[in-house]
């Protein structure tokens, strides 16, 4: 027999099940229609976790807290083209009231 995975959690060996349930999620990861059906390990970043039996109770009786929104690169972007386009409407803005 070989020998089990730690959980990620506790650092205590996995239960064979458990074992053999990561080995199968992280075998199918290239199928996501057949992952969603079989997956019951929790994830991180889409790929499963190895944890015991009792953590992943533990994980699951848990609320999970919800994700706080990132800025992203087309908001900053965004915001720079505005902020450059007030400018220059001010600085286009003081050149045609002083020649009047």
């Amino acid at each position: 027999m070989t020998d089990l995975c730690p959980c990620v959690c506790c650092n205590n060996p996995l239960e064979p099940a458990q074992q053999f349930r990561f080995l199968v999620e992280t075998d199918n990861l290239g199928n996501p229609a057949f992952l969603a059906r079989i997956r019951t390990l929790p994830t991180r970043n889409g790929k499963p976790v190895p944890v015991c039996k009792a953590c992943q109770t533990r994980i699951e009786s848990t609320p999970a807290k919800p994700a706080r929104p990132q800025p992203t690169q087309a908001l900053t972007s965004s915001l720079l083209g505005v902020f450059g386009a007030l400018s220059l409407g001010l600085l286009l803005g003081s050149f045609l009231t002083s020649r009047s």
